[in-house]
């Protein structure tokens, strides 16, 4: 198996090399996969290097196989394992799923405690009294300012 040195892990760079030593030029190549050129330029170039999505691994794949390569190899190298950072001790990575968990339950107790303390209605400091003018008529209580005007009295008919 031809293996490129760990110095350079672009696949781009893996996949140029081999079309090279196939003597195979970037129009066979594009006519063999049907992947148009300037795709094949940017793969080679490194532009997909860091994002190796579904459609970048296509490519990979296509590619490889018009090679003559074996295309999950191939992708295997696309797909190094993560290097471990180098952290001290008690130093960890943030996680950001704990990060989410952490504010869902802050929300969370925050409409637990408004529910409890906020959300019901409060008796008020200040009283409002509404006049009730049927039960002033009733007990004969008259308020001087709405006082009805009084009725004229009919014309004397002929």
């Amino acid at each position: 198996m031809d293996r490129e040195p760990a110095a350079n892990p672009s696949i781009g760079a893996y996949l140029a090399r081999q079309r090279e030593l196939r003597k195979i030029s970037l129009d066979d190549l594009t006519r063999i996969t049907q992947i148009p050129r300037r795709s094949l330029e940017r793969l080679e170039s490194g532009a997909f290097d860091r994002n190796p999505d579904g459609f970048t691994r296509g490519f990979v794949r296509t590619v490889a196989e018009a090679l003559g390569l074996d295309p999950a190899d191939t992708v295997a190298r696309m797909l190094e394992e993560p290097r471990a950072p180098l952290s001290r001790p008690g130093l960890e990575a943030p996680d950001p799923r704990r990060w989410l968990r952490r504010l869902l339950i802050g929300v969370g107790v925050g409409v637990a405690l408004w529910l409890v303390f906020g959300g019901r209605s409060r008796p008020t400091d200040s009283v409002v009294y509404r006049r009730d003018a049927v039960r002033e008529l009733a007990q004969g209580v008259r308020d001087p300012q709405s006082q009805p005007d009084p009725i004229p009295a009919p014309p004397d008919a002929p």
